[in-house]
């Protein structure tokens, strides 16, 4: 019986986007010059924006992870769906933002 390997992402995977994705937000937001501390973080409008934010950026990387990237080294998928995905999802966030208040 033969085996065949699957390029699915696995759950340590999708964390370790989840969470420099996270951590990329953040530090958006941290060099907004309304945000002094990390309480100003937890307001409501700041986390309905890091939901807006972080949203299509963790998808755009994962989706590059897991399609664009698959003949790549594990370890060079990971960093190249991240170097590629954060900057052109915040990209495409903003883009949108400013078409819809067009």
């Amino acid at each position: 019986m033969e085996t065949s390997k699957t390029n699915t992402t696995s759950v340590s995977q999708t964390f370790i986007i989840s969470g420099i994705v996270l951590l990329a937000c953040i530090l958006l937001f941290s060099i907004d010059k309304d945000t002094h501390g990390f309480t100003d973080l937890l307001k409501p409008g700041n986390l309905a924006a890091l939901v807006v934010y972080f949203t299509p950026t963790f998808l755009l990387s994962l989706f590059m992870f897991s399609f664009v990237f698959r003949n790549k080294h594990q370890s060079n998928r990971l960093m190249l769906s991240l170097i590629t995905g954060i900057p052109a999802g915040f990209t495409l966030v903003i883009c949108m933002m400013l078409w819809i208040r067009a």
